[in-house]
Formats: C-alpha cells, structure tokens, sequence
C-alpha cells in the first residue's frame, strides 16, 4: 500500500483554488466546443450510452455562457461528461506538480466499508501522522459537510459498485484537501476534539504519463520471509519510470528462488495501459491475450509476449474498490489464464482506454476512446470491474490493530502452493 494518488490528483485536477472574475465567454464557448465535438466525434457507443448528445449540447452550452470562473467552467464540462455514464471522460488543469504545490497532500488513503468513510491507511511523516489520524477511524464530517449527506448525494449503499465509490471518495478528498481558510478539519468518530491538519507539497517522486500529466510515484519491493519466501511488489501508478524497478523485482524474485509473487495493486488508478502487456510479459511462459480494444475503427488486441528470466511461480494479485483502470486490465488477464490468484475486494470498474488533449484553453481533456472486452471469456469491465478470487471485507477493528487481512492471506495461499508442491 502507497501514499494514493487520489489526495493528490483530486484537488490537483479539479479544485485548485482560482480567482472569481469574469471567464472570458468566447474562451468558455470554444472549450466546450471541443470537448462537445470530440465526443461527438469519437465516442466508441454510437448510441452515446442512451443519452440524446444533441440535446445535452443545447442545454450545456447555454450554462457555459453563465460562467463566471475557469472552476466553474470545469464542473460543467465534467458534469455534462458524466452524463455518459463512463469512466475516463474528465476536464482538468494542465500542471499537476504546481496545483498540489498549492497544498493538497494529507497523506491519508480513504476506503467506504458498511456505509462508512474510513482511514485505510496513513503515510509516514505526512500531516495526517502529524495530527494524530490512525488507520481504522472513521471520519463522521469534513470541514461543514457531514459525510452521511455526502454519500447520500451518490447513493452509497452495501451494494454500491467502485466507480460510484470512487464519485464519493473524490468529493471528499476534494472538499478535505483545499479547505477556504487552510486548515483541515476533521471529526473523528470517538474523539470530542476536531483534528486540523494543513495540507502540504508532495516532495516525493514524480513520474509522467505524457503531455504535461506528472503524477506522485511510489514503489516498493522487499522479500518477506513470514511463512514463505515471498517477494512483494507495491507501487500505485503504471507509469514508464518504475518499469526498470519492477523487471529488476522480479528478477530478484527469480534469484532467490522465491516461493511466490505478491503484487499489491490497491488503490492502483492506472495510468499508461500498454504496460500491462509489459508486466504480464515478466509473467508468463507463452503469448497471453489479455484482451480487445473496440471501438468503432476495428479491435486492437492487448498482447503479452513472454520475456526472458520471467517469474513463473506462484502469483497473487492484491485488488480493492479503488484498484482502477490498467490495473484491472492486468489483473483480470492473469486471473482468466489462471495465470494469478486474486485476493481483495471488487475493483472499480474504469477500465475504458484514452488519450488526452489540449483544450483551447489550455485545459487538458481525458476521453475514453475504446471499450475493453478480455480475451477468454469476453467480459466488459467497464461499470463491473475485477471479482477477486477471495473476497475479504474491510473491516476498520483490523486496520485499527495494524492487521492486513489481505496480505495475510496472499501468504497464507502461497504456503499452500509450496505444500502442495511438496507433496507431489
């Protein structure tokens, strides 16, 4: 588990802080021409997902001519976006580094477990540490807003589905990470006193995905030795400069005859969804199809081709709700083949590929340009996502004791394998 992007990229994307005069209208208007044209252009169901794109046109372009900031001309895009009904539709400024340098670290990962908001995990020497949060807590209100009302607006319920998780978890980091005056405040189930927190400048790694998208980077290997000699994996985005450390990992795997693979992708968004088929590659002994693009141009095929010193061992593949995107692509390949073992909870069910663009504006502008389909079993993810292999509930009694129920049990199915192994 890593410091998320999600404290990050959220408030980065969307909630920069912006001045209030007057948006110039003939800006507002060519930008949401473009962004109208593209899909109109190049959304993969002609049949825009039930929706009359037309009509959303005449409706929305009148708002954006009621604009008054680049904010707000933002949150109308992307609410006309979300009309779809997809993943990967999205408006957002164009340097991410220099809008968390405003102030959106907190160094908290949040997770929606029975209906409740809570602290999955806290990093090292962040503002949550400092003020004192602990995984396991549940946070009962964000500044004024009180987080019952917040998931009510997107209809958090037992059974609601990751994408929708995702819509809630995103408001309140947003609302959490650029407060009015500052400072943070939180109130904690159990505790009489609110916690304040001032968000803070990611000064860890940085790593791009292209056209001015920088994004944190965290990545971590180490060999553990509990019941088994396993090797775990961890890093929270697919981006180009980590894939040295990860083909390095896994040769380390092999070098010491590991008795099995941990790869950790909870909370994993994404990111550059050909290194699927890379990692995949570093996997498996024979070509894997791990499944097809389809858009209206034709079927793209996602294909791993197997690479030298390829570990072929015994693999899990740690997923949760916040698990999105080439994540889930990788994840349910392996799982299809019986390449992997998957431990975890539902993932979010956002795995449309897409490109971004420059706006006129110079906003930048994510669309989905395909949908995914795997290989064997010609499963849509988009709006299911990945169902684990082993489903275990978060629970908040066991992060409160430090426990990981999902890694304990990625183990645990790993020294099964090598008994069995044994026993042959």
């Amino acid at each position: 588990m890593h410091d998320r992007l999600l404290w990050l990229i959220t408030c980065a994307l969307l909630t920069l802080p912006l001045r209030s005069e007057q948006y110039p209208q003939a800006l507002a208007q060519e930008t949401f021409l473009a962004v109208w044209q593209k899909v109109d252009e190049s959304f993969y169901d002609r049949s825009f997902n039930g929706i009359d794109w037309n009509n959303l046109r005449q409706e929305y372009e009148a708002r954006v001519a009621n604009v008054h900031s680049l904010q707000e001309l933002r949150s109308t895009l992307n609410e006309m976006l979300g009309r779809l009904g997809r993943s990967h539709f999205a408006v957002f400024g164009n340097n991410i580094e220099e809008n968390v340098g405003h102030g959106g670290y907190l160094g908290l990962e949040l997770r929606i477990s029975a209906e409740k908001l809570i602290i999955f995990e806290v990093s090292p020497d962040s503002p949550a540490q400092k003020a004192g949060l602990k995984p396991g807590m549940e946070i009962l209100q964000v500044g004024d807003q009180l987080i019952t009302e917040i998931l009510k607006r997107h209809a958090i319920h037992k059974d609601a589905k990751g994408g929708i998780i995702h819509k809630a978890i995103e408001e309140i980091t947003t609302i959490a990470a650029t407060p009015k005056k500052g400072i943070t405040t939180l109130k904690i189930k159990g505790r009489k006193k609110t916690v304040r927190l001032r968000p803070s400048y990611y000064k860890g790694e940085w790593g791009s995905l292209g056209q001015g998208q920088d994004f944190p980077v965290e990545f971590k290997s180490k060999l553990l030795t509990e019941s088994a000699k396993i090797r775990l994996i961890d890093f929270n985005l697919f981006v180009p400069s980590i894939m040295p450390r990860l083909v390095q990992a896994i040769a380390q795997a092999n070098s010491e005859n590991a008795d099995g693979l941990i790869i950790d992708l909870r909370g994993n968004p994404g990111g550059l969804g050909i290194m699927a088929t890379g990692l995949a590659g570093r996997l498996i002994s024979q070509e894997l199809d791990l499944g097809d693009m389809n858009n209206p141009s034709g079927n793209f095929p996602f294909h791993a081709f197997a690479q030298e010193n390829s570990y072929l061992g015994p693999l899990v593949i740690l997923v949760d709700s916040m698990s999105a995107s080439t994540s889930e692509i990788f994840t349910a390949a392996l799982q299809e083949h019986h390449r992997a073992y998957i431990i975890g909870r539902p993932t979010m069910g956002a795995v449309l590929p897409s490109i971004v663009d420059k706006l006129p504006n110079g906003d930048r502008f994510q669309y989905a340009i395909g949908d995914f389909v795997t290989a064997l079993n010609k499963v849509h993810l988009e709006g299911r996502g990945v169902i684990p292999d082993q489903i275990i509930a978060l629970d908040a009694q066991t992060l409160k004791k430090g426990q990981d129920p999902d890694l304990n049990s990625a183990i645990r199915w790993i020294a099964q394998q090598k008994t069995l192994k044994n026993d042959r």
